[in-house]
């Protein structure tokens, strides 16, 4: 059944973050900040490394060539001014003081928007989520969402033990962008091609890398407005295809 593997992916990250929120009580704020630090530079290599597989090609010659610079330029160019314009990191904030507010806020707790906009897109960004929700909408196949739904978990019961209840939202965004690709995968099947899914999972690996800089503390990005941006060479594709028949 197409959708199967984000429910299952959300339950997963809703179990996380309940262990995580249980367990972040004692947890004192050494040990909070050392988990950041760990978390930053896992979150850091994650998106290099998506970076590097949708940028770096073999050439003729055997040595490496780059590859979609300009299309990675124009992405976050376009869609960050979409994601302005939508002020799309107002509604992350937003969405965290409404939480804060209906529950409470622990003393000493990061922002609970902040880890509602990091978690969704840590959980969003990556090649998994994309190329999972693509399978799960032509196949049925849920197999890579239920093995991305694991490892988010995993990273749900650390993230929540110091943004709580941020953590559990981001299931929710999990469950409207991947249920978003998979219904596109089934509508544009033509369109959502296996380089376009490259490119996609190229530009969501970038503005992942972004997330590190803000759990480090060196510099604070707005990464909710970048979120559009990974959706830009989808749209870049379309565009072709509507000219093409033109």
């Amino acid at each position: 059944m197409p959708g199967l593997g984000t429910l299952i992916n959300m339950g997963m990250i809703l179990a996380g973050s309940l262990v995580g929120m249980l367990i972040g009580k004692g947890v004192p704020e050494r040990f909070s900040k050392i988990i950041f630090q760990a978390l930053g530079a896992a979150t850091f290599l994650i998106g290099l490394s998506g970076v590097f597989t949708g940028m770096l090609q073999v050439g003729e010659t055997g040595a490496l060539e780059s590859q979609h610079t300009l299309l990675l330029i124009l992405s976050l160019v376009l869609g960050g001014i979409v994601g302005e314009l939508l002020r799309l990191d107002r509604l992350f904030d937003k969405a965290g003081e409404a939480i804060k507010n209906r529950f409470g806020g622990k003393e000493g707790q990061r922002d609970v928007g902040a880890g509602f906009a990091n978690c969704t897109i840590l959980f969003c960004a990556g090649a998994m989520a994309i190329v999972g929700a693509v399978q799960d909408g032509l196949l049925g196949d849920p197999t890579i969402l239920i093995a991305k739904g694991i490892l988010d978990g995993i990273v749900s019961v650390l993230f929540a033990t110091v943004y709580g209840l941020g953590v559990p939202l981001s299931a929710l965004s999990v469950g409207i962008y991947q249920g978003v690709v998979t219904l596109l995968a089934v509508l544009i099947e033509p369109y959502l091609t296996d380089l376009v899914v490259l490119q996609m999972s190229l530009v969501g690996s970038a503005v992942l890398m972004l997330i590190a800089f803000n759990l480090w503390d060196v510099k604070k990005f707005n990464v909710a407005n970048l979120i559009p941006a990974a959706f830009m060479p989808l749209l870049f594709s379309l565009f072709q295809g509507v000219l093409g028949l033109l």
